[in-house]
């Protein structure tokens, strides 16, 4: 059995990487077009094609993809695609780890950096760092799903993992037709922000591609080591801030938007992602100043969202306006989205349900449902809830403790657990704004690697692998 099961998850990596193997394309020949060494992404084509063919035809299955499958077919995908989109960074001279944690930033969608001086790499670097972002944020299973015809049949118990977590219902009853939707949605909305970015904010074409490759992921990785502030540009400020908010709600959301139905402020969590966003927003305006209000709303939409974009040096602000970047930082975005971090329906779910456990403490025989959207929640899903939520904050006090050991201060340690957890990128502290990991010890950045990867696939999909009742069933 459990041989079975490696042998169908080595097959399903190998045609993975043999169709990741050409979006190379995409950065070799924005390398030929500006005159750049096109011969690194052309390695990186062929050193991941051969492995996927090898992969692939290596170890040819006819078993069908069962719940168990999904959990080693998506944590090893997550391991493996940062690991092969590492070897154009090496190529570039970087050291493995470097490159390996610069690709599972990218491909997470975190957006921390080990890049001291980002617009020293070749526009063709830069596009693949945009790249993986993009690919990341709707997440490299949805699209194989959508396009695979292997992966018509068990492609639900691949998306289940890939994107875990509270799911209120599918757009449709087929997932493959679920998936193309979502990445449907997904390709329109970076179409429409590269267009406003171009022709309204006057971005250079390029720019405005990468940054907009790195929005709807709520990635945060840009061309510029200033980040957006480097633009210095107001009207792509609040371009940005419009599609960082829209990444950051749940896709379901625009889908009915888009068909039409307009009752989004009957949506519990929306409306709660709204009051998170104004009253982080708020506080920050108050502790900055009324004339920091851009600033601070930008900051306020990029750090909840987990996008990770930065306008200015928040990590010199005052102590009480970084806890609440820190707080957004642990809430994340909507169920659904491409944000990371805990999740506004977790959030929503707590409190409910700690406000039916105060009602039946006053009224103990009482029969109080929970409902989210008029509709009673089970008790399954409200213990995978409780227990993501205890897990997360266990994970984040563990890793912390352990960068507090390799010498980092609580500041720096608390907030890059969080920012790598919670795929937010930039943290406070010596991971601020105005700095990046490179300084990090090697240990540390393998702490953080193994947080991006635990956070982008929200705990349970990871740790369930490292579980021996799992290879026994």
């Amino acid at each position: 059995m459990v041989r079975q099961r490696i042998r169908l998850t080595l097959h399903i990596l190998g045609s993975l990487l043999k169709y990741l193997a050409l979006v190379y394309i995409f950065p070799l020949l924005v390398a030929v077009y500006y005159g750049e060494d096109w011969r690194i992404f052309l390695y990186s084509l062929l050193l991941t094609l051969a492995l996927g063919l090898f992969l692939e035809f290596g170890f040819k299955t006819d078993k069908e993809i069962e719940r168990a499958d999904g959990f080693t077919i998506v944590s090893f995908a997550w391991l493996l695609v940062p690991l092969l989109g590492a070897v154009p960074y090496v190529f570039f001279g970087w050291s493995f780890l470097n490159a390996f944690f610069e690709a599972m930033s990218g491909f997470t969608t975190t957006g921390a950096t080990i890049l001291v001086r980002v617009e020293e790499l070749p526009r063709s670097a830069l596009l693949w760092r945009s790249l993986t972002q993009w690919l990341g944020g709707m997440g490299v299973i949805a699209l194989f799903i959508a396009i695979l015809p292997r992966l018509e049949v068990g492609g639900s118990q691949l998306f289940e993992q890939e994107f875990p977590g509270p799911m209120p219902e599918r757009l449709r009853p087929r997932i493959k037709t679920t998936a193309r939707l979502l990445w449907g949605i997904y390709v329109a909305f970076t179409a429409v922000e590269i267009a406003l970015l171009y022709f309204l904010a006057r971005l250079h074409l390029f720019d405005s591609i990468c940054v907009s490759f790195c929005t709807l992921p709520t990635g945060g990785f840009t061309p510029t080591t200033e980040s957006i502030g480097a633009y210095a540009n107001p009207l792509a400020e609040y371009i940005i801030m419009v599609f960082m908010f829209l990444a950051g709600a749940n896709f379901l959301v625009h889908y009915h938007v888009l068909r039409g139905n307009f009752k989004i402020f009957k949506d519990e969590e929306f409306r709660l992602y709204l009051i998170f966003l104004a009253s982080g927003a708020l506080l920050l305006i108050l502790s900055q100043g009324l004339g920091s209000h851009r600033y601070s709303l930008f900051q306020a939409i990029s750090i909840m969202t987990t996008t990770g974009f930065v306008t200015c040096d928040f990590g010199s602000w005052h102590f009480g306006a970084r806890m609440v970047l820190l707080t957004l930082m642990f809430i994340g975005g909507c169920g659904g989205s491409t944000g990371g971090a805990i999740k506004v329906v977790r959030i929503l779910t707590l409190l409910k349900h700690s406000r039916v456990m105060m009602r039946k403490t006053i009224s103990p025989k009482a029969v109080i449902p929970l409902k989210y959207n008029q509709k009673p929640l089970s008790e399954g899903i409200i213990r995978d809830i409780i227990s993501f939520f205890f897990l997360y904050l266990l994970v984040a006090v563990v890793a912390s403790i352990t960068l507090g050991f390799l010498g980092l201060d609580l500041e720096t340690s608390l907030s890059a657990v969080a920012a790598t957890l919670g795929n937010v990128g930039p943290g406070l502290g010596g991971v601020g704004p105005a700095l990046n990991y490179a300084w990090l010890p090697g240990a540390g950045k393998v702490v953080l690697i193994i947080c991006m990867w635990l956070g982008r696939l929200e705990l349970f999909t990871v740790l369930m692998i490292f579980l021996p009742r799992f290879w026994k069933s």
